[in-house]
């Protein structure tokens, strides 16, 4: 055997032991030497959502949803017309609205049947007279006179109509008495619309004609409506007026053409409103288009609005201190509330007042098939819009039930006061539900959410 071969063995066994002892203190020591390995994005951010929540899913408490008033629903596809607003204020037809009753004869206030302020109805008692004027008093006299020749010329042909038939009488006086008689009735017509003109009414006439004798006093009644009222050819419970002053007391004279009180008509009103000049073409050619006005009045959740009001004028003339072309819309009042009190008298609550201040809106545009949510659906972060869908499911929680909505970016195409347009994209399911109101509340609790703060939960990641 050779001797050098024999020698070999000993390094090889000596070699083997240093590469064991580098290897194992290698690995050893491979997390102070080599960086941790590297995480996916993706998986980073399953990562991250897990221990920290989704940033887009919040999860809200059922009862938390209930003391928002949170409302959810589908969207709505529908035409939407863009607007313009104008404020306005309600105002009186003039000279429609206001009758002021004056005294038709000259005579002494012996009772006034009215208040301020009462509701009342065409034909009403509003005052009794003790007649004073001179002209009633012979005009009186003069009919009396007049019944009385009229029944004596009818007794004539009555005695004459026998003695006319068997030839006693020639017919031609009997013709003459009858001439006579028919020009008698016309005086009287005459005489009948002399004694209207001078205030007497006619159920007052008939009983002068039938119980011959002259009239001591005379009653003033509330006028007919106004003419081409919206009331004035049908009875029904807004045909009131409004007593607005009184300026007959008892106990006074009154001459003839007196103002005795003044009474107003709030059926039938007018919105004025104040458009600039370069909306007074877009006024014209969407009243030409048959398209109607919106009226609001009062702000926030107590907003009423009247819609498809008509236009009534355009005025002619510049309000000097706006610089603005007042328009006028029509507008039919409403009785809010009626109440008697201990003298039978009725007062009557308008829901519409003269100087009460209001908005108008008229469309200039029509949009066909458009997504229109509230406005208050929407909420902004940024150059970034928002809504709210819902997840179609819950989940159950110690404190109780769950419920889960995306935050979804959408294209906003227009927004007025109430209501924003938005632009159709795959993002939109419209069969889904989402949140119809407090977008933002929603978005500010994902963020308290996400950072740890209470009320609400991160929800967790849905798989695409």
């Amino acid at each position: 055997m050779n001797p050098q071969r024999t020698n070999i063995w000993p390094t090889l066994a000596l070699c083997t032991l240093l590469l064991g002892i580098g290897g194992a203190t290698g690995f050893l020591l491979r997390p102070v030497i080599l960086p941790p390995p590297s995480v996916k994005p993706q998986e980073a951010a399953v990562e991250e959502a897990s221990s920290h929540g989704s940033t887009t899913i919040v999860e809200i408490l059922e009862s938390t949803m209930e003391n928002m008033d949170l409302k959810t629903g589908k969207f709505e596809v529908r035409d939407y017309a863009q607007k313009i607003r104008i404020p306005a204020k309600i105002v009186e037809r003039i000279p429609q609205n206001r009758r002021r009753v004056t005294s038709p004869i000259g005579g002494h206030v012996t009772e006034v049947l009215i208040a301020e302020g009462q509701a009342i109805k065409p034909g009403d008692k509003l005052f009794e007279f003790r007649i004073t004027d001179e002209s009633l008093a012979k005009a009186q006299i003069g009919l009396l006179e007049l019944l009385k020749q009229i029944d004596v010329t009818r007794q004539k042909i009555d005695r004459l109509k026998p003695l006319v038939e068997s030839g006693v009488v020639a017919r031609k006086r009997l013709l003459d008495l009858e001439l006579e008689q028919s020009a008698l009735e016309q005086q009287l017509d005459a005489n009948r619309q002399e004694l209207v003109q001078l205030g007497m009414q006619p159920d007052g006439i008939e009983k002068l004609v039938n119980q011959k004798q002259l009239m001591q006093s005379i009653e003033i009644f509330a006028p007919n409506l106004p003419d081409g009222s919206s009331t004035s050819k049908k009875l029904d419970d807004q045909q009131y007026y409004t007593v607005e002053s009184i300026q007959a007391l008892e106990g006074t004279n009154q001459a003839f053409g007196a103002s005795l009180c003044e009474l107003t008509y709030h059926d039938d009103l007018l919105l004025e409103g104040l458009a600039y000049e370069s909306d007074i073409e877009k006024i014209s050619k969407a009243n030409e288009a048959g398209w109607k006005f919106s009226a609001q009045f009062g702000e926030g959740e107590s907003m009423e609005s009247r819609d498809n009001l008509k236009l009534f004028k355009i005025e002619n003339h510049v309000d000097s201190q706006s610089q603005t072309y007042p328009i006028f819309v029509e507008i039919k009042n409403e009785i809010v509330s009626k109440m008697t009190d201990d003298n039978d008298r009725d007062y009557v609550n308008w829901k519409f007042k003269p100087g009460q201040r209001a908005h108008l809106e008229f469309p200039i545009e029509t949009w066909k098939d458009q997504i229109v949510v509230p406005l208050s659906a929407i909420a902004r972060e940024g150059p970034e819009t928002f809504v709210f869908l819902k997840i179609n499911h819950t989940h159950e929680s110690p404190e109780g039930t769950m419920h889960e909505f995306q935050k979804t970016p959408v294209k906003v195409l227009h927004t007025d006061k109430y209501y924003a347009v938005l632009a159709r994209s795959i993002q939109l399911d419209l069969l889904e539900n989402y949140a119809l109101d407090q977008a933002y509340k929603l978005n500010l609790a994902l963020k308290q959410a996400a950072g740890g703060g209470g009320g609400a939960h991160a929800g967790h990641n849905h798989a695409p």
